[in-house]
């Protein structure tokens, strides 16, 4: 049928269709009525007009296909229906495939928040034109000015601070609403790159690096795309709701489930993964690492153990000394250069020692030269033995040594489950029985997020279960391990960034930045104490000294451009931390964004940026193995522009204001070097590729970004280009066939590389490195992975942990109203209901929630999934959703705490590396009390 609606060809308005006699008469009279009156001649059937209606409602112009491109590891394609210039609705797109023939597809994708974007775009929360701040910070009170006129001011100001302060004084933080966007994300790294400011990381910002990770495997995310969890025979999804967090891809564990893999959830709360599994384990909060390692012990007491696998693949056969509990290297025996990285194993066929191949070179493997002891972890002729102890001649004479299993098997006796049923609440039986359930079922994964890495001791819980899986030879293995993410590598995306310059990119850890620009050692001093904060203090100060980490004192932090970025919603301490100490010593604050948010509202510019629906760009995620196309369905909203136009106008303006204000280059360090930075060319610059013959190409809009990737990116050939992804919607990236990715993909193939082709690991022994002898770990205690209380805040009794949440992503979403009637309209935190009762508190009361550092004020949620003594909150609502602007991260006062060996150095694979050797920034190592609120 045509498009012109039957009411405008009968003239009849909506507000008449529905006046005077209802919507039956009218009905009538549009059906008979009118041809009578007219003389005409009465059709033999009725005229449907209600129906007319509804196939006009059912109509649209045109349909592309999308994504969006935030933090989400779905990213699902979708169809975009567009009518009269505006994205009318949007659906799953349903065409995935399999990962082999033994999985289910990948179908069916999407949920709410995909099917609530373009609603959620045309949301009153939309920023729509350049916004200058005329009051105070926090006020709300903005003029529209023209692009012109906030380019030209930010680049005076941006200006005055690089030549004042040095362009470290400029910090450009890309936030969840961008990071997934590649081409977006390329863009910024390429501007920043260009002109010395610094870029504050967010995965381990935002608490999901897995810390233990990469101090076992050498690097920090081990996992295949989620069809390996159908592969499974146990799963353990272990700190985390993936019936929440992952809907695209949660119908894997049910799956799974019915094809008989015993899938067990293992979290604190009942929640809504736990309702659908085979068992479910709540230990107490933050005892989780005491579990897994009296499974450890169960594993070894009972045998059942991947004997072969351990001896090739990890350091349990490694002797060490047992008068110094350090590792038995070669200057121990002969004293030779460079044999501070070589070890040894007792050898069971000949009953002596001998030297373990494959070491020697150092970690990273371009950190030190190649080791001349072969490059293969394949043993050969060598049984290396994992029990006993013997005397070997040193140059300082006869020295008793035992191997790492041995220390292993002592060490875990202390978490034998009769006692650690005592630590976690667990009965030793269950523990007895999941360990065996997950030591005999072959393979048997670990599904873990994000949730165990915002403890302060999360890192020594990835390393027990990294030691669960080695026992047990599941990692590597398709449907076993540590299952975390996978991220694209970045050889397009950061080409991109680099091209014509090279790299100088300043990349900063957050824990170590808000350290230092946020006063954590008065935080942790006011809070936990003398003896906490001096401790964290005294290692940070030597740390930086010995120039393990950067010295972030050394040029102050006077300006921030936030991109899609909303710390101060999120960033640990809150309006008593982050906002006071950070925001009050910006001069200037930019937010580049699709929505306001708290941090907007603090910010001295907003610069409106284009939703998802309305630029182009694409993005990949390891947990599919598929490439996205984010399509520009519709025009911008307003004023707004992609980020690749929004930092191409910065450019254009700073090259102008420089040029006109004479500024010569401005001099600093990247990568320990001295450059210096044109700004007058920096437009120029940012706009030109270098193409690989040498000629040039001027950058126009960010299709020329994304072509540029693509065609420079490993495992893309069959996108090919932009447009024929826009085509299609997704396209499989190379060698992803099956549910672990293959070397010839655009994703890490580090794990296989070691188990099947039998690589030497990026570690210091060339294993997975479950022993540390630097001096700081065995000052610490954590030579190996042990159980650590969590730290509380004295006086206060209740631990507060929190989750990400089913109606959004992070901030985004949040405040949709669709969304929020599915929930209860306002933040709730979850209470037991004997703590509740004990406080005189019932479902849907006011509370206050508060500690010695802050409080917020918010709906009560009496829930019995919760143990008693603990409250339980998603994350993601915004300040501006609460009484005085005071969220939940104004009782984190957790933005000071740094582990001693997070900040270690110069110890093969441990050492600092932005984004992925950092430390963490923490979330739950806090406690609080609650009241009942009155308003009055």
């Amino acid at each position: 049928m045509g498009r012109k609606c039957l009411m405008s060809q009968l003239n009849i308005g909506r507000r008449q269709f529905l006046r005077g006699t209802g919507g039956l008469a009218a009905t009538l009279s549009l059906n008979y009525a009118a041809p009578a009156a007219l003389g005409q001649e009465v059709p033999d059937q009725p005229y449907g007009a209600w129906e007319d209606l509804m196939r006009q409602k059912w109509t649209w112009d045109r349909v592309v296909h999308g994504s969006r491109g935030i933090n989400c590891t779905g990213h699902c394609a979708f169809n975009i229906y567009v009518k009269d210039g505006i994205v009318w609705r949007e659906e799953q797109q349903g065409e995935y495939g399999r990962s082999g023939d033994d999985t289910p597809d990948y179908g069916p994708r999407g949920c709410q928040k995909g099917i609530r974007a373009a609603k959620y775009m045309y949301g009153k929360q939309r920023v729509l034109y350049p916004m200058k701040r005329v009051g105070a910070r926090g006020e709300g009170k903005w003029e529209r000015i023209s692009w012109d006129q906030a380019a030209t001011e930010i680049a005076d100001k941006f200006i005055d601070n690089a030549v004042e302060h040095g362009c470290e004084s400029i910090t450009l933080a890309m936030g969840t609403a961008l990071i997934l966007k590649r081409a977006s994300f390329g863009s910024l790294f390429r501007f920043a790159n260009l002109t010395g400011i610094v870029v504050p990381e967010t995965f381990a910002g935002v608490g999901d690096l897995p810390v233990g990770a990469y101090q076992v495997l050498g690097f920090a995310l081990p996992g295949d795309n989620m069809a390996a969890v159908f592969k499974s025979k146990c799963c353990l999804i272990w700190v985390c709701n993936p019936a929440v967090t992952r809907i695209p891809d949660a119908h894997f564990f049910w799956e799974a489930r019915y094809n008989g893999t015993e899938v067990i959830t293992i979290t604190p709360d009942f929640n809504a993964s736990a309702m659908h599994s085979s068992k479910w384990l709540n230990p107490k909060p933050g005892t989780d690492a005491a579990l897994a390692l009296s499974i450890v012990q169960v594993i070894l007491e009972e045998g059942k153990i991947e004997w072969d696998y351990v001896r090739e693949q990890t350091d349990l056969p490694f002797l060490v000394r047992t008068d110094n509990r350090k590792f038995l290297r070669q200057t121990d025996i002969d004293g030779r250069e460079g044999g501070d990285r070589r070890f040894y194993f007792w050898d069971e066929n000949t009953n002596e020692l001998m030297p373990v191949p494959a070491t020697g070179r150092g970690a990273p493997a371009w950190m030190g030269p190649p080791p001349d002891n072969g490059d293969s972890l394949a043993l050969g002729a060598i049984k290396p033995a994992l029990q006993g102890t013997w005397a070997v001649e040193t140059l300082n004479g006869p020295v008793e040594v035992t191997t790492v299993f041995e220390l292993i098997r002592q060490h875990v006796q202390g978490y034998a489950p009769a006692i650690a049923g005592q630590m976690t609440g667990i009965h030793p039986d269950v523990i007895r029985d999941v360990a065996h359930t997950f030591a005999t079922a072959k393979p048997g994964m670990i599904f873990a997020g994000y949730r165990a890495n915002k403890w302060l001791h999360g890192d020594l819980l990835l390393r027990a279960w990294l030691l669960m899986c080695a026992l047990t030879g599941n990692t590597g293995r398709a449907g076993g391990g540590i299952q975390t993410t996978q991220l694209p590598n970045g050889d397009g995306l950061m080409g991109y960034a680099f091209n014509g310059m090279g790299p100088r990119l300043n990349v900063a850890a957050i824990s170590l930045w808000d350290y230092v620009h946020s006063d954590g050692e008065k935080m942790n001093r006011k809070v936990y104490g003398d003896q906490v904060a001096d401790h964290v203090a005294k290692h940070h100060a030597e740390a930086v000294e010995k120039r393990w980490i950067p010295d972030y004192t050394k040029t102050p932090w006077k300006m921030a451009l936030m991109a899609g970025h909303n710390p101060a919603n999120w960033r640990a301490s809150g309006k008593n931390g982050f906002r006071s100490g950070a925001f009050d010593r910006l001069n200037t604050l930019v937010s580049m964004t699709p929505h306001m948010s708290i941090t907007a509202m603090y910010s001295d510019y907003v610069l409106p940026v284009a939703d998802h629906y309305e630029r182009e760009d694409f993005t990949m995620e390891g947990r599919t193995p598929f490439v996205h196309v984010i399509s520009q369905a519709v025009a911008p909203l307003g004023e707004s522009k992609d980020d690749w136009a929004v930092l191409e106008i910065l450019a254009r303006k700073i090259s102008e204001r420089a040029r006109a204000r004479g500024i010569a280059p401005i001099k600093g360090f990247a990568l320990g070097q001295r450059v210096e930075w044109d700004y007058t060319k920096l437009h120029d610059t940012y706009t030109t590729l270098v193409l690989s013959d040498g000629t040039t190409k001027t950058v126009q809009r960010t299709r020329d970004v994304v072509d540029y990737m693509i065609s420079n990116s490993a495992g893309m050939s069959q996108v090919k280009d932009y447009a024929n992804l826009q085509k299609k919607g997704f396209i499989r990236s190379d060698d992803s066939d099956d549910v672990q990715f293959g070397k010839n993909s655009n994703y890490s193939y580090q794990t296989l590389a070691s188990v099947k082709d039998k690589k030497p690991y990026d570690t210091l022994t060339g294993r997975q490195q479950f022993y540390i002898d630097h001096d700081w770990f065995q000052q610490e205690g954590e030579s190996l992975p042990q159980f650590k209380e969590p730290l509380k805040i004295e006086g206060y009794g209740l631990r507060l942990t929190m989750g990400h949440a089913r109606h959004g992503i992070h901030s985004m979403f949040r405040d949709d109203p669709l969304l929020m009637s599915l929930q209860r309209g306002e933040p709730d935190i979850f209470i037991n209901p004997d703590d509740a009762a004990e406080r005189g508190v019932q479902d849907g009361d006011k509370v206050r929630v508060f500690n010695s550092f802050g409080s917020f004020i918010v709906q009560a949620h009496v829930s019995s999934s919760l143990q008693p003594k603990t409250l339980f909150m998603y994350h993601g609502w915004d300040p501006m959703m609460f009484e005085g602007r005071e969220n939940f991260s104004s009782v984190i006062p957790t933005a000071g705490l740094i582990k001693p060996t997070n900040m270690v150095g110069g110890y093969g694979q441990i050492h600092f590396a932005t984004p992925d050797k950092v430390p963490n920034q923490t979330y739950h190592d806090c406690t609080v009390e609650f009241e009942k609120h009155s308003e009055a």
